[in-house]
């Protein structure tokens, strides 16, 4: 699997990585222990494809104009850029407190991958039933109460990591 992220990853196109302003690829990448603190709170392991992108590629912009896909009616262009794995833990963690009413922002075993300005939400499933599959959260949802958690209020926009970012790289824009 890594070997086809490794591809859709290559054919993304990315914020260059400014050199001359002292960036280098290793500030954008994960380290392993920053993955394994996010496994170690979600108490599961990320899937394989996701977990390959936070160490290779992790935080980066996102300069590419197919990202005006429409995936199952929505829109991705709300995202930017995908976190690093100390973003995604920090985002995760803020996003599941359970508050005194027992509301929470996202349902349980869902994972906070990118966080857009108007705080739309693009999830990613770690649960034993929908392992790996990647959501979408309108913004505009707010925090309610996630026991009983049928998905309902989310959109499927992938089966995978891998799948949602064939979708962008196979994208012809108008």
């Amino acid at each position: 699997m890594p070997s086809n992220i490794e591809t859709l990853s290559q054919q993304i196109v990315w914020k260059p990585i400014d050199a001359d302003d002292g960036e280098t690829p290793e500030l954008f990448c994960s380290t392993e222990e920053q993955v394994l603190a996010v496994e170690a709170f979600l108490n599961t392991k990320l899937p394989q494809d996701y977990r390959w992108f936070l160490r290779n590629v992790g935080r980066r912009l996102i300069e590419d104009q197919r990202i005006e896909v429409r995936v199952n009616g929505i829109s991705l262009e709300f995202l930017d850029w995908f976190r690093d794995a100390v973003d995604v833990l920090t985002f995760t963690m803020m996003a599941s407190d359970v508050d005194d009413d027992g509301d929470a922002r996202i349902p349980p075993n869902l994972v906070v991958m990118e966080s857009g300005i108007s705080r739309d939400l693009l999830l990613l499933d770690v649960s034993e039933n929908n392992y790996g599959k990647v959501w979408y959260m309108n913004g505009y949802q707010g925090e309610k109460d996630w026991s009983g958690h049928n998905y309902e209020g989310l959109v499927l926009l992938a089966d995978s990591f891998t799948e949602l970012l064939e979708k962008i790289v196979q994208y012809e824009p108008n």
